[in-house]
């Protein structure tokens, strides 16, 4: 026993260290006046921290932006993947490897990921203006700049991460998928079911733990968004995680970061309960 606990101990130490007390360091940050830049020692606010970024117009903005990018891009993720994992669940030639290569997207790195489709959206000579030139959906002498509107840059940045990320769901679906048993279908064969039916009757309802899973990992991904915003637009769209690491480590306002740090898990944690509740419901 005493050696055993014995090798647990340095990872023990490094957990703590790493996580338990960072942890621990910004609970109490975000009730304190805590700001390395200006020389005064920190000092005990309460709530004001988190009544002050309530407050802020830079957090309400930055909020609904994380808000919409994440119900977006974890909609679009959730049905293609969806439609992936079907696909790859029936037998046909060549299966192993498009089960093997839909991951590539997912593997590569968010750089990767932001430069492809910074390209794709190039004006001059991107692969999204030479489609609609040779479609003739655009005049030859129009090259519109997509990432120039602000308002339009969080979309463009979903479907980056949608193309990414999808791999992801499609994989915890299929695996999903392989669980059910065959025998339900077979049964509702001899019962005349159709092919929707078998989906919403069948497929849907046994694939619930595994679609309720697939939806908290993403939507906690998606709302702590950072690199690919990041790579993809640079300071033109700013969401709460790239808000909050501003506030930390550009302007040195930790009580400040902290508070926005915990509030963005507390909707995190939220929208998990409710993720659980509709589960339970239909359950």
């Amino acid at each position: 026993m005493l050696l055993a606990l014995l090798f647990i101990l340095p990872t023990a130490y490094l957990l703590i260290k790493t996580f338990v007390v960072p942890v621990y360091d910004t609970i109490i940050w975000s009730f304190y006046h805590y700001n390395l830049m200006d020389g005064s020692t920190s000092y005990y606010v309460g709530f004001k921290n988190y009544l002050d970024v309530l407050k802020s117009a830079d957090f309400q903005i930055s909020m609904n932006r994380t808000l919409v990018f994440t119900v977006l891009s974890v909609s679009l993720e959730l049905f293609f993947g969806f439609v992936s994992a079907l696909l790859l669940n029936q037998t046909f030639k060549g299966r192993s490897f498009f089960r093997a290569i839909i991951i590539i997207p997912w593997a590569l790195l968010t750089l990767v990921n932001g430069l492809t489709w910074q390209w794709i959206l190039n004006p001059g000579y991107g692969a999204l203006t030479v489609l609609l030139h040779k479609l003739h959906l655009l005049a030859p002498d129009v090259n519109p700049v997509w990432l120039a509107d602000p308002s339009h840059l969080v979309y463009f940045v979903v479907l980056a991460d949608a193309w990414k990320m999808t791999p992801f769901i499609t994989i915890i679906l299929l695996a999903g998928l392989q669980a059910i048993s065959s025998d339900l279908y077979e049964a509702s064969m001899l019962d005349g079911a159709n092919f929707w039916k078998k989906i919403f009757h069948i497929t849907l309802p046994q694939l619930a733990p595994s679609i309720m899973m697939a939806l908290v990992l993403r939507t906690m991904g998606a709302f702590k968004v950072y690199d690919v915003l990041t790579v993809f637009t640079g300071d033109a769209t700013t969401s709460v995680s790239y808000l909050t690491f501003n506030n930390a480590f550009r302007y040195f306002f930790l009580g400040k970061a902290s508070a926005m740090a915990w509030m963005t898990a507390i909707v995190i944690l939220l929208l998990a309960i409710l993720y659980m509740r509709l589960l339970n419901k239909k359950e």
